[in-house]
């Protein structure tokens, strides 16, 4: 794959890294059905990365496609953990961070109806 191709395809709203993913299930604990969502979105398999990419697995990006009442679930959960200051196990010492906002404009990418393909 070339890097502008790559490149535009990470930037969607639609697109994970498995790292973001990965800590979203952390977070979202024991609530089965959302991990089990994510879960299989990684076992689709990443989006081919370019030939010189020199990223790891965490650096792996997936295409998500969640249905809207799972999204606004997930929201619902990473925006309660930012306002009581829970952590995944990956992001205790630096915070949520960003996770917030990216989930907030994936429900809004889905509101949105997506991307025209």
């Amino acid at each position: 794959m070339e890097w502008h191709t790559y490149k535009g395809l990470c930037d969607r709203p639609d697109v994970w890294s498995r790292w973001m993913l990965e800590e979203t299930i952390d977070l979202l604990g024991d609530r089965e059905v959302l991990t089990g969502c994510l879960r299989e979105c990684l076992d689709g398999g990443p989006i081919e990365k370019p030939a010189d990419h020199h990223g790891g697995e965490l650096a792996d990006m997936y295409r998500l496609a969640l249905a809207h009442h799972r999204a606004v679930h997930i929201v619902a959960v990473v925006r309660e953990a930012a306002v009581t200051g829970r952590t995944s196990g990956r992001t205790r010492e630096r915070g949520l961070g960003g996770f917030r906002q990216a989930w907030e404009e994936y429900q809004r990418f889905l509101e949105s109806g997506g991307l025209q393909q």
